[in-house]
């Protein structure tokens, strides 16, 4: 386990994570099968069987649940703690940056799998996942641009900006990558940093650089 990694999950944990599966399969859910306009917050709760006040306990709104929510990166000095620990490898840095925004390193095989449909047959909802990606990303170039500014004997750049846009971008492709070997899976799966290096050496392949050792 890495330095930055979530902390072994303990009960109160894993039924909060249960319970934000149950909320985000009956908002795909209905979306797929009543089209993503037609979703209310009511409907998402009868599904998932709770309330509303614990419906937005866990998402700000209906949207965040059908698409995912913008990730809210550690505060304070706890994010460059998490970007310390991998000093040398900005993107990795990254990829355990997003992991503790989110809380676990764990990724709904079911909910990833008809997201990706509800993208693919519903224009709207592409829309709406990018502009939550891009929520996130910009607030993690931010995060990892200071970083850099704060140790500029890590950078490779001379931009920190873009650098950390580079690192952000690269972060997302290999997790986009390797979400297809996730999605084959059932319930929730591991997303392990040995995914993240095998899809980092077939980047380097592709560029005709040597595998990290």
């Amino acid at each position: 386990m890495s330095p930055a990694a979530p902390k072994p999950e303990g009960l109160r944990a894993r039924k909060r994570r249960a319970t934000e599966n149950a909320i985000e399969l009956s908002a795909v859910s209905l979306a797929l099968e009543h089209g993503v306009e037609n979703v209310t917050v009511e409907a998402i709760c009868e599904g998932a069987d709770i309330s509303r006040s614990t419906f937005f306990n866990y998402f700000a709104s209906r949207d965040y649940a059908i698409v995912g929510r913008a990730v809210s990166l550690p505060e304070g000095t706890e994010a460059f703690t998490i970007l310390d620990s991998c000093p040398e490898d900005l993107t990795l840095g990254t990829f355990r940056l997003l992991f503790a925004a989110i809380g676990h390193n764990y990724v709904n095989s079911d909910v990833a799998r008809m997201r990706t449909q509800l993208i693919m047959e519903q224009p709207l909802v592409s829309r709406m996942a990018s502009a939550t990606i891009l929520e996130s990303a910009s607030a993690m170039i931010i995060t990892a641009a200071a970083w850099l500014e704060a140790n500029p004997q890590h950078a490779k750049l001379d931009s920190p900006i873009r650098e950390a846009s580079l690192a952000v971008t690269l972060m997302h492709g290999v997790i986009t990558t390797q979400m297809s070997e996730w999605m084959a899976s059932s319930g929730d799966t591991t997303a392990e940093e040995s995914d993240f290096a095998r899809v980092m050496d077939e980047y380097r392949i592709l560029l005709g650089a040597t595998p990290a050792a």
